[in-house]
This record gives structure tokens, sequence and C-alpha cells, in this order.
């Protein structure tokens, strides 16, 4: 099914009926209970995906869904930590190529003691990732997004890794350091206000309007629960 096709008054993405507010330990423990059920089963699921889904991450899980109110329950990471995670593994893996190429021919761009820590970091931190996500591509079962969460801690761990080396090795002066400096304060500001921004649908309040759904539907596959406006 397609995702606009489900933009209707649906009911429970679990096929659960909760009518009462629920706390936020309540929550946190039936979104615990999900993923611990939803592991074992092996028929396709509405929100079941693919290993290739996760890395840009296409896909959401929708966990909980309130009808009286539309307050509604999603996985789905941080934009601009998923985006930023996935640079960091491009960048590593160029620099690391570069550095390698060069000093095949005797061109030592960094001291031997810089260059063990960084191929060190990439291979705990790159090849964790790798080693928590390939595999999947192997398996038959039903997959979730949740299954690439372990892997994305890796990649995640990339990013302080290459912001240490640009300010240690590549960024010297005092202009460059300035603005990596900036360039930190604006991913650092710009984390926080993508999870401000999706909020509503990381902790289920407040309840958003249709528009306000539709607002934060920032790629056309994500399936938020968007009721049907009823004609008057």
């Amino acid at each position: 099914q397609e995702p606009k096709e489900r933009e209707a008054e649906l009911h429970s993405p679990t096929q659960t009926s909760i009518g009462q507010n629920l706390s936020f330990l309540a929550k946190f423990m039936e979104l615990q209970w999900k993923i611990l059920t939803l592991k074992n089963e092996e028929a396709e699921h509405k929100y079941s995906s693919s290993p290739l889904d996760w890395v840009t991450m296409e896909t959401n899980i929708a966990y909980w869904f309130q009808a009286s109110s539309g307050a509604q329950i999603h996985l789905l990471g941080n934009v601009a930590i998923w985006t930023s995670a996935n640079v960091a593994a491009a960048s590593y893996v160029a620099l690391f190529l570069w550095y390698l190429l060069r000093r095949r021919r005797g061109i030592r761009d960094i001291p031997d003691e810089a260059w063990g820590q960084w191929v060190l970091s990439g291979g705990l931190f790159l090849g964790g990732w790798a080693l928590n996500y390939l595999p999947f591509f192997l398996m038959e079962k039903t997959l979730f997004l949740y299954h690439y969460l372990p892997a994305l801690t890796f990649q995640i761990l990339l990013v302080p890794v290459i912001l240490q080396h640009l300010s240690d090795h590549l960024c010297r002066s005092g202009l460059s350091q300035s603005m990596l400096r900036a360039l930190g304060a604006a991913w650092l500001s710009s984390v926080c206000l993508t999870h401000h921004s999706f909020w509503p649908l990381t902790y289920g309040e407040p309840p958003l309007s249709p528009a306000g759904l539709r607002s934060l539907r920032w790629k056309d596959s994500w399936d938020l629960l968007i009721r049907r406006q009823r004609q008057p």
C-alpha cells in the first residue's frame, strides 16, 4: 500500500485500542513491549522495511495512536544526526583513502601516531557499523527500522572523530578554527531544533492537527497517521 492510501481514519498501528491517557513511563513500557513482540513476527508488516531504507531514514514505525486527539508516537530518527552520521562515514572513507594513497607515495600528511589513531577509530566505529548493519542483507525475517539503531550508534561516534581530526590536523589557522567552531555550533543548533520539532511524534504530546502532521512529513515515504478532514 502507498502511504497516501493509508492516510485515513486509522486505528492504533498495533491494533490495540488505548482509551486512557498514558504516562511517560507507560508509553515507554508499551514501546519496549512492541519491540520485543514485533521482532518475532515473520509475516510482512505494514511498517517493515529493508536495510537500504534505514541509511537515509526512508521509513518510520508508528507505535501508538489516540483516536480522540490524534496524538501519536513514532520511531523517527533525528534527521540532523542521521545525516551527519552518513556525512561523517563518507568523510572518513574519503580521507582514509586519500591518506593511504599518499602514504604509499612516501607523503606523510599526519604523524604516524595520529595515523594509527585514525585507523583505530575507523576500524572500531566504521567496522562496528558494518558488523551491525551488513548482516541484515542476508536475513529473510521481517525487519524494522529499530534493527538499525545499534549500527547507527557506531556511525554517530564517527562525528566527533571527524571534528577532532579537522581541528587537530586540517584546520590549523585561526580563521579555519573559528569557522569550524561556528559549524559545530550550527550543527548542534540544528540537532536541538529538529528534536524540538519532532517532540510531538516522539513523546505523543501535544497532539497535532492534520496540518501540523503534514508539516512534519519531511519525506513522502514516512507514514504518519493523518486523519481525513470531514466535510461540513
